[in-house]
């Protein structure tokens, strides 16, 4: 029987230990320390084969009540200095536990949300019928998970709590009066009446009003920010990079949307996946994209940094892009470019081609997020009067020039809004990444980059721009290590 006894206190022991506040155990042997007068605010005795759970159960009933006399009706509280005291040593011995109750100064309000459990007050309503000395109360909380809300409380009662029902179920409670249950709630929203009742008649009832708000609607395809980190490649220090874009012009209101940061974007790709070095790259955006600089960036800095016949040169350009009339001739448009006056003022392609070629490279890949149609990535002309869309005519390349381009010739070169670029540049740069190597070799050629954007591309613009390739597509441009 001893053996017994040491199990339960040693049980009860770390049971205390483990509420919040524990400060110590006292344990005495002496039956005329019954009458100590403990002064604490909660105080209760035990018969010595009351088991643990039931001991901290009515120690937290009768806690409940006497919090509401001490700190309100709606003020929370905690339990502290918790003390347990046995006496006794045969079948006389009993248990005491004492605590006192510490009000924490913060509201028992009713609280409802979004689904990130916002927290709102609810109107409630509440009926305490009080007999005498007989009192029975409602607390009760609300967390709002989508269509479902989580509702708990504990019901305050002088006497045994006889049922609580919510309609016609009745709700099972543990000690202290606590409850638990889930309901559904409606788009409309819905009212829920607790009511509890204790074995003296007393009835108290609380109405809860749960709305669920706002619902979460569909915002559209949701794209993943573009990172050039994670798989490495393999450097190539014979290769240079000429970076274009321009989003806002000096002659012309109509704006190339992203294409600036296109450009400064692409500049990290270049670098991480095309293993450029950072000294072989000239970028130049807005207002350092004018024709003159462009010009000296290709027959001055090209010309004098090529190895002949062993450097790769690729080429990005974002930006406007206008044929002529007859769709025979297609320029790209710098900062100072005026579309009125194109052979005055803009870059043929085919010379800015055969200028680059001059340097005698072993390869060139060039990039234009650009179209020819007279239409803007946005909803602006280039020049009012020309019709909506210009037909271009398919160009030759020199024999070891690759050409992607963003669309054909009588087609809009989009932007993609979600991700803030252009389409086109997007799912160039995606593709760069590793989701273009579709047979998983680690390497990444001009045909599966182009497979892999024009897929996306016609996916996302409902089949209104289809990119183009011209040149060697088993040429690889992306090589892992």
């Amino acid at each position: 029987m001893k053996v017994l006894y040491k199990k339960i206190s040693l049980l009860l022991l770390l049971i205390l230990l483990a509420l919040p506040g524990c400060s110590r155990v006292e344990n005495a042997n002496s039956l005329s320390k019954l009458n100590i007068n403990i002064k604490k605010d909660v105080v209760v005795t035990f018969a010595a084969w009351t088991s643990e759970e039931v001991k901290l159960k009515k120690l937290q009933y009768e806690g409940n009540l006497k919090a509401i006399r001490k700190c309100g009706f709606k003020q929370k509280y905690k339990l502290i200095e918790i003390e347990s005291h046995r006496w006794g040593g045969s079948a006389d011995t009993v248990n005491r536990i004492a605590a006192n109750i510490l009000c924490t100064n913060e509201l028992d309000n009713i609280s409802a949300g979004n689904n990130s459990y916002k927290k709102n007050k609810q109107k409630t309503t509440q009926k305490v019928i009080d007999k005498g000395n007989q009192m029975l109360t409602i607390n009760a909380h609300v967390k709002l998970d989508g269509s479902t809300a989580i509702i708990s409380g504990t019901i305050i009662a002088n006497t045994e709590v006889q049922e609580v029902l919510v309609g016609k179920l009745q709700l099972p409670t543990f000690a202290g009066g606590v409850f638990e249950f889930k309901e559904y709630i409606p788009r409309a929203g819905k009212t829920i009446e607790i009511v509890a009742y204790d074995i003296k008649g007393n009835k108290a009832s609380k109405l809860l009003k749960i709305e669920r708000g706002n619902i979460q609607q569909a915002s559209g395809p949701k794209f993943d920010a573009l990172n050039p980190l994670g798989k490495r490649v393999k450097s190539n220090p014979n290769s240079l990079a000429l970076i274009i874009g321009v989003a806002n012009y000096e002659k012309t209101p109509a704006n190339a949307l992203y294409a600036d940061k296109d450009a400064q974007q692409f500049y990290d790709y270049a670098t991480m996946k095309l293993g450029i070095s950072p000294s072989n790259i000239k970028e130049l955006v807005n207002n350092k994209a004018d024709r003159v600089e462009i010009a000296l960036a290709v027959k001055d800095w090209i010309q004098r940094s090529t190895k002949q016949g062993k450097s790769d040169i690729y080429v990005f350009f974002a930006g406007h892009g206008l044929a002529t009339g007859d769709g025979k001739d297609m320029f790209l448009l710098p900062y100072d470019g005026l579309p009125r006056l194109l052979q005055d003022s803009a870059i043929k392609r085919d010379q800015l081609f055969a200028d680059i070629q001059q340097a005698n490279p072993r390869s060139v890949t060039v990039f234009l997020d650009t179209c020819y149609s007279g239409t803007t990535r946005g909803t602006d002309m280039l020049i009012a009067s020309r019709p909506i869309f210009i037909p271009t005519k398919e160009q030759s390349i020199p024999s070891n020039f690759t050409v992607f381009s963003a669309a054909a010739g009588d087609q809009t070169s989009k932007p993609l809004e979600e991700a803030k670029h252009g389409m086109f540049s997007y799912f160039l740069m995606k593709g760069m990444e590793g989701d273009a190597d579709t047979n998983s070799d680690n390497k990444i050629t001009a045909r599966e980059l182009h497979t892999y954007v024009e897929q996306n591309v016609v996916q996302q613009s409902s089949g209104s721009q289809t990119p183009e390739l011209q040149g060697d597509k088993d040429r690889v441009l992306v090589e892992f290590n």
